[in-house]
This record gives structure tokens, C-alpha cells and sequence, in this order.
């Protein structure tokens, strides 16, 4: 349940892999679902031919009761996602956390960065990565479901809450201004990037285009955004895995820091 509610939803074959490291525990996988079903902990929505999982209401409140997961106001159940048409979306992002294997010390998805009462943005995940700290990683999918200009808005955004700060200390003493980001990510020694991956067309050359367009759109951006497309991405095992900045380069971004 714990990993099912990490991902909100996913099939048994996604499931597999990330239990098993390996994907050959489908038939165990369904099995442990078929059980916690009849236990009213999950239940399934239909994406096409394949069964696609999420927690119930029962079975969120056992998670979180649990104190593994914290639960999140923004996000949206798995149920409504699946109801919603969202499914090819979520198992998109399943996927690219599935095959990225290794690497990744822990994830959640759906999660909420308020900037301020008027601005938030909501990552399609969160990645944290191995070391000096557990560096987290911004994850954005798009399935060509978005216009241009509303992916750079997003992007513009990430670029708002990287400079977002806030003032600690109590009225009338004298405090301090300190970034808003590095509350929720202070192992992170930068900004973290924000990984884009472009799907919706099964030709890469068209999405490579996209991504090109979508750079003039930001250019001059004062944020690390690293563009791959997806169809390469599901086609190679991870270490094989090549991003094009968009944005600004981990050089510039230090930089930054520095000057900050």
C-alpha cells in the first residue's frame, strides 16, 4: 500500500517493478492487491485493456495513520484521477520513476509549493537523488496535453518560488530574509532542476522540436530546466539517459547561489 501510495496510481506490472527491482513479481503483485482489495484498501479503474490501482479512502487513512505518508490537501485521489481521464498522465510519470531505478533514493508525486496566497505550483513529482544530501529533482511530464505557453508558465512558475523568500524572525526584531524553497529542501546545496519530459507523440524528432520552441518561449529563465523526450527515455535503461538544458546551466545556477 505504502508504495502504491507513493506513485497514486499504477499497474500491477508498475508495481512489480519497484517491489521486485526485477518485474518478474507481477503475479505476486497482483495477488497482494487482490487481497488488500477484498480488505476495501484498494480498488482499480480501467486505462484501456489493463487495470489500472489506486488506494482507497480506507486504505489512504491506514497509510497515513501509519505515518509513512503525509498526506497531501492539493492532491487528487488516484479514483478521481482515473475518473477524471488522468490515467495516461499518472502511469506516464509511473513509468519514468519506474525505469529510473537505481538512482533514486525516494519520490512522492502530486506535490503541493505554495509561494505565496496567490501562486503555487504543483510538481508532477519529486525525485531525491543519492549524494552529499538527499537532493531532490523536480519531475514535469507532458503528453502534448499542454499548449506551449501554459508549459512556460509553469516553468515561470518554478522560476517564482526559486526566488520566493520569507522573513524569519518576530515582528519589529530584527531577523532575517531567507529563500522559501530551502525550508522544504535544505539538502538541496542549489535549486533543484526541473526535469521536463515531453510525451504525447510516439516520434521524438517532433517532441525535439517542441522543446526547442519551448526554450524561446523561456528564454533568459533564471532556472536549470533539462528536457528529454520520452519515447528515448523508455527505450534505454536509465544510465543511458541524455537531457538537453533549456534553462539555465548548473554553472550559471551556482553562480547564483554565490552571488545570493
Amino acid at each position: 500500500m505504502l508504495t502504491l501510495s507513493r506513485v497514486r496510481i499504477a499497474t500491477a506490472t508498475q508495481l512489480a517493478a519497484v517491489v521486485t527491482n526485477n518485474g518478474l513479481g507481477v503475479g505476486y503483485a497482483l495477488r497482494g492487491l487482490r487481497d488488500l482489495r477484498a480488505l476495501g484498501l484498494v480498488d482499480h479503474g480501467q486505462h484501456g485493456r489493463e487495470k489500472v490501482w489506486h488506494l482507497t479512502a480506507a486504505g489512504q487513512r491506514a497509510v497515513a495513520e501509519g505515518g509513512d505518508v503525509v498526506m497531501r490537501p492539493h492532491a487528487a485521489t488516484g479514483e478521481r484521477a482515473i475518473a477524471a481521464g488522468l490515467a495516461p498522465h499518472g502511469l506516464a510519470v509511473t513509468d519514468v520513476i519506474v525505469r529510473w531505478g537505481g538512482p533514486i533514493l525516494d519520490w512522492e508525486v502530486e506535490v503541493d509549493h505554495t509561494i505565496d496566497k496567490v501562486r503555487r505550483v504543483v510538481s508532477d513529482a519529486v525525485l531525491y537523488r543519492p549524494g552529499r544530501g538527499a537532493e531532490a529533482e523536480f519531475l514535469e511530464l507532458d503528453r502534448f496535453t499542454m499548449s506551449l505557453s501554459r508549459l512556460a508558465l509553469k516553468l515561470r512558475a518554478y522560476e517564482a518560488y526559486s526566488q520566493a523568500t520569507y522573513f524569519e524572525g518576530e515582528r519589529g526584531t530584527i531577523g532575517s530574509t531567507k529563500s522559501l524553497w530551502r525550508q522544504r529542501y535544505p539538502d538541496s546545496p542549489i535549486f533543484p532542476v526541473v526535469r521536463l519530459v515531453l510525451g504525447g507523440s510516439n516520434d521524438a524528432d517532433v517532441l525535439d522540436r517542441r522543446a526547442k520552441a519551448l526554450q524561446q518561449r523561456i528564454q533568459g529563465i533564471r532556472l536549470r530546466v533539462d528536457v528529454a523526450a520520452l519515447p528515448r527515455l523508455l527505450d534505454q535503461p536509465s544510465s543511458e539517459w541524455t537531457w538537453r538544458p533549456i534553462g539555465q546551466s548548473e554553472e550559471e545556477a551556482r553562480a547564483r547561489h554565490r552571488a545570493a
